[in-house]
């Protein structure tokens, strides 16, 4: 990427990653190391076990997870497909998307400890006489889709605090096609009241494919919607290329983008909105790299994250041929503009052969920091994309392609569930050395008011972090240098960084700045590391307590 210009070195006192080498001048024997999830061994957390559950589709983005910092309760809605196979597979009636074929709800379970969760009876749905936790969808109101939610931090108006974009299929006979978005509010994020007047998407209108997660930028208060374009599988003409169809076929070659398929695979697409109403046209933002993606390599869609200023993104990576699917992390500095962490490499894999996330993996939602891990939940799949619903059409055209899949024949090996995963707080992304030689880190000149230095990293046996400060023009400061720095041995995700016991930073000189601009002077950080992990550090006014 670029270097950052100065300006976007005025970090104040936001937390500084190494997704990218922004805040980075120049390394010494240093590497860099994406760290992966743990996945729990209690794994799936939550799978198809009530006589109402059908396929509980934790598939991309069929499920929506939020945390309540203030009671510790991790709230999951998520959603259960009914559907006519064979109906469909003879091509009776339509599509998935007619009321006759298949219909869609919502569901709703919480845990208090993370891991074990409950799905508890709402009062809202009954099934053969019994209470449910079917909260969303029914012959009324027909059936939602593929939602994206959000806890809006600036609305004042409590029965509108939860938000949440949709797709929608009528309780109707007639079939209407897919990508029609409605949204809704709510007071808790488990009770929704639709809005009479649908959102109105760039020229679009009411209309998108078949994916929605949303979020809130902080600094703009603008909303932000991950998705995809109506249009986006429209196969370029003049040419002669199969077309994308219900068993998924795609183009060879596209040579009006010169990639392969490029115009009819999936990718990713951003529209936002300053009032949850009216969205802007989608645009791309990240799309398959002819260079690095194999032939058959789509972008399924991608969930946002929070970290500091900053942004994270899980995005779905699906493999046409293997019908598959795995998670890559992206990063994003304004939310807007995106790249690729790790271009080409899962962050989280399915599981081996015979698990229950075998085929399949997703991040729909953001983390959740508690009890001072990230827990990373996730959706996975026994069965493969499609296999399940296109391999019966071709069966019944005599077909014997398919015949070798177990969920192509029987239902109740179509297997969706939540799981998940954990990982170090800030944890995704380090500078690494090695115990054989020191290594250095030099940042680029920042602008931070902060006058003390925490330090996110894990030291291993014998290993060592010490920290110099200096001017913009490399000078050290006064009683900051790295003689006089403490080392740090620990494992921490907040020290504080201390120079003969002092964790107080001197003020840099304030004459290298324009007389007439005044302002903080930039200071830079000399970062000596050997055996040792560093994460993140930020500038702050507070001493932090160590922690780890």
């Amino acid at each position: 990427m670029p270097r950052l210009d100065p300006t976007e070195l005025v970090i104040g006192d936001a937390p500084q990653y190494f997704f990218d080498n922004g805040v980075v001048s120049a390394v010494a024997n240093v590497t860099r190391t994406v760290h992966r999830p743990a996945k729990s061994p209690a794994n799936p957390v939550i799978q198809a076990d009530r006589p109402w559950e059908h396929v509980t589709y934790f598939s991309f983005n069929g499920w929506q997870t939020w945390h309540d910092a203030g009671s510790g309760r991790t709230h999951c809605m998520y959603e259960d497909w009914w559907l006519d196979r064979d109906k469909l597979a003879r091509g009776e009636g339509g599509t998935i998307h007619a009321w006759a074929n298949a219909r869609m709800r919502y569901l709703y379970a919480h845990t208090d400890d993370g891991e074990i969760f409950a799905k508890p009876p709402m009062g809202m749905f009954s099934h053969d006489g019994d209470d449910t936790n079917i909260v969303m969808g029914s012959e009324v109101d027909g059936s939602p889709h593929s939602m994206g939610l959000l806890r809006d931090p600036w609305e004042t108006d409590e029965s509108r605090r939860f938000k949440a974009l949709y797709f929608h299929v009528p309780p109707t006979d007639e079939e209407v096609g897919g990508g029609v978005v409605r949204h809704g509010v709510s007071h808790d994020g488990i009770h929704w009241t639709p809005l009479d007047e649908p959102p109105v998407v760039g020229a679009e209108r009411a209309r998108l494919d078949d994916t929605a997660i949303v979020a809130v930028d902080p600094e703009s208060r603008a909303y932000l919607a991950i998705t995809r374009h109506p249009f986006m599988v429209g196969a370029p003409d003049p040419l002669r290329l199969p077309p994308v169809g219900p068993s998924g076929g795609t183009p060879t070659f596209d040579v009006a983008t010169d990639q392969p398929g490029g115009r009819n695979r999936r990718r990713v697409f951003m529209m936002e909105s300053a009032d949850f109403h009216h969205w802007t046209r989608p645009r791309l933002v990240l799309a398959p790299d002819p260079d690095i993606d194999n032939l058959d390599t789509s972008f399924y869609g991608m969930s946002l994250y929070r970290v500091g200023a900053q942004w994270l993104g899980f995005m779905g990576v699906f493999n046409m041929v293997s019908n598959t699917m795995h998670v890559e992390l992206t990063h994003s500095r304004d939310g807007r503009s995106w790249r690729r962490v790790w271009p080409g490499r899962p962050w989280l894999e399915p599981g081996p052969l015979g698990a229950w996330d075998q085929f399949m993996v997703n991040v729909s939602s953001a983390p959740v920091t508690q009890d001072g891990e990230l827990r990373v939940y996730y959706g996975g799949s026994r069965n493969h994309h499609d296999w399940w619903f296109a391999g019966p059409p071709e069966q019944y055209a005599g077909s014997t392609a398919w015949d070798h899949l177990p969920e192509v024949d029987d239902m109740r090996n179509v297997g969706y569930a939540l799981g998940l995963a954990r990982m170090r707080p800030d944890g995704f992304v380090s500078l690494d050395a090695g115990r054989e030689r020191e290594g250095l880190i030099v940042t680029e000149p920042m602008v931070a008011p902060g006058d003390r230095l925490r330090v996110n990293a894990r030291c291993r046996p014998g290993g060592y972090v010490r920290v110099e400060v200096t001017d913009a023009q490399d000078r050290p400061l006064p009683g900051a240098t790295e003689a006089d720095c403490d080392p740090f041995t620990g494992d921490a995700l907040t020290h504080t960084v201390t120079w003969n016991g002092s964790p107080a930073i001197p003020p840099a000189d304030a004459g290298i700045l324009d007389p007439r601009r005044p302002g903080a002077p930039f200071r830079r950080l000399r970062f000596s590391l050997r055996n040792a992990e560093l994460y993140s550090f930020q500038f702050t006014t507070e001493d932090a307590a160590p922690t780890g």
